[in-house]
């Protein structure tokens, strides 16, 4: 009765603690599994236990890889007339971050609030595919001036 219940103590822990025994032997790809949908983590291999025909077997789970299709490019919005930080914002949301901000008046002020300035010119020009590294460059007056 002690030896039966010191290995059901035993094996619990194993359970628990999410332990394999060393000397269970090592699974893979196609040994019989049940039940279907069940998964195990070997190491650093993942498997599933899925139906293949009549029987169930284990598959190594695939690990999901980074998106490849990430944008790498976008479209040049056309932000002239529009407040300096929405254009700013507006073009980080398609992916570019690269900017350079100018004095549309060619007066070396800096655009320290940019919510206080309207975008005058930009370059590249509107609606042209870009890589993500393209800098932009803004050039705006004060909220209060004219582009002219």
């Amino acid at each position: 009765m002690t030896r039966r219940f010191s290995v059901s103590v035993i094996v619990s822990l194993f359970l628990i603690l999410n332990l394999s025994p060393s000397f269970a032997a090592a699974i893979k790809d196609g040994d019989s599994c049940s039940p279907a949908g069940a998964t195990f983590k070997q190491g650093t291999t993942n498997f599933e236990c899925i139906k293949s025909g009549t029987k169930t077997v284990w598959r190594k789970k695939t690990a999901a890889s980074p998106s490849s299709t990430a944008d790498t490019t976008f479209v040049m919005p056309n932000v002239v007339g529009m407040n300096l930080q929405l254009a700013q914002d507006l073009l980080q949301s398609k992916g570019s971050y690269l900017m350079d901000q100018q004095d549309y008046k060619k007066l070396g002020r800096f655009q320290i609030i940019d919510s206080n300035w309207k975008v005058c010119s930009q370059s590249p020009a509107a609606g042209k595919k870009l890589p993500i590294s393209t800098i932009v460059t803004l050039a705006s007056v004060k909220l209060s001036e004219s582009c002219r």
